[in-house]
């Protein structure tokens, strides 16, 4: 094989790996994509000048190392590290080792992103020596996290010991739970704080002036600007249908399409909900026409995103199929209010995609 042969095979590699990981985290790499082209644009623009002060970081670096943390929750399959090293010399202590450091440095991606963008734009650089510091303990707490609970869990396979669990009297209470457990992903749960706080931030940042809201030039920024950042944090549920025990639902306890949509839907609502209250309280004070006008886009986009996630095929594909219906539905809302009829079409083809797809997810 000569280099270009070797050069050539490289690339291929790469792209197919590159390929892998947006199947895998398509919302992600949505978000990842806005933020940095969002940078890119900071930094090019004379106009917008970026002061980072140490209340900005107080606030952001602890709810970094919290995402990293939660992340480290997740439960890690080792098991094709064990088969990959398995012909050679290590010991499974040691391949472990190796495998949750490579995953700490995957779920510490983003505090290392902004210990960059702190060194860049920060002049003291005690700063920096604030978040370099929380970044190293958020590495350390991680791997441990990863490490220990690892540990707990093998032994609990190795003893194999049933316990029987205390069924709670309040039906509302296993509700929750379960509803917890199915849909509270590591990735929705990213994707939702990172949703909530862009919407905080941006409308702190509107309502900072008492009457600045009366004096916007183009108060679609506003809407339009919350209505991206709501679709891009309904898109985390995709992730989230893959994870309830199908095989469960379908053999145990079967339920309906409906059951798991509106249950789905009401979760959904839940977590969004102040987030709602919020848009249509400042919304209200801006321009109730346009309030009403982006309130009906932003519903339509929130069932549009709970449809496509029961409709199987990849996650990658599901993210891009949103993506293009949120851009279709923001174009459609700069036009006459008569237009906004036609997000219907989306909203049925994904409904009725859904329903007739949904029985293969008994079998997933």
């Amino acid at each position: 094989m000569n280099q270009i042969e070797l050069l050539l095979f490289c690339i291929r590699i790469t792209v197919k790996r590159i390929l892998k990981l947006i199947k895998s985290f398509p919302v992600l790499i949505i978000w990842a994509a806005i933020i940095i082209a969002s940078f890119i644009y900071a930094i090019t623009n004379e106009n917008i000048v970026i002061r980072p002060n140490i209340q900005t970081m107080v606030i952001i670096t602890p709810f970094l190392v919290f995402v990293s943390l939660f992340k480290s929750l997740k439960n890690y399959n080792a098991i094709p590290a064990l088969i990959l090293y398995s012909k050679s010399n290590a010991q499974n202590n040691y391949i472990y080792i190796i495998f949750f450091i490579r995953q700490v440095f995957v779920n510490n991606i983003w505090l290392s992103v902004f210990n960059f963008v702190v060194f860049y734009f920060v002049s003291d650089k005690k700063y920096f020596a604030i978040t370099l510091t929380a970044t190293v303990i958020s590495f350390l707490l991680s791997f441990s996290l990863m490490y220990l609970k690892n540990s707990l869990n093998m032994k609990k396979a190795s003893y194999k010991k049933v316990k029987r669990k205390k069924i709670n009297p309040k039906k509302i209470i296993l509700l929750i739970k379960s509803a917890i457990f199915d849909y509270v992903t590591p990735d929705f749960f990213t994707v939702t704080v990172v949703c909530i706080a862009l919407v905080l931030v941006v409308s702190f940042e509107i309502t900072k002036e008492g009457n600045f809201l009366y004096e916007l030039k183009n108060p679609l920024i506003f809407f339009i600007g919350l209505t991206i950042i709501l679709s891009v944090g309904f898109m985390g549920i995709i992730d989230s249908i893959t994870n309830i025990n199908w095989k469960f639902q379908a053999i145990i306890s079967p339920n309906t399409f409906n059951y798991h949509i509106k249950r789905t839907m009401l979760f959904l609502f839940t977590v969004f909900s102040f987030l709602f209250l919020f848009f249509i309280f400042i919304g209200a004070k801006i321009s109730v026409i346009l309030l009403f006008k982006y309130l009906y886009c932003i519903i339509m986009l929130f069932c549009i995103s709970v449809f496509v996630a029961f409709t199987t095929g990849n996650m990658f594909i599901k993210g891009i199929l949103l993506f293009l219906i949120a851009a279709f539905t923001l174009w459609i809302s700069t036009l006459p209010a008569g237009l906004l009829s036609i997000l219907v079409i989306p909203l049925f083809a994904a409904l009725i995609k859904a329903k007739n797809e949904y029985r293969e997810w008994s079998f997933l």
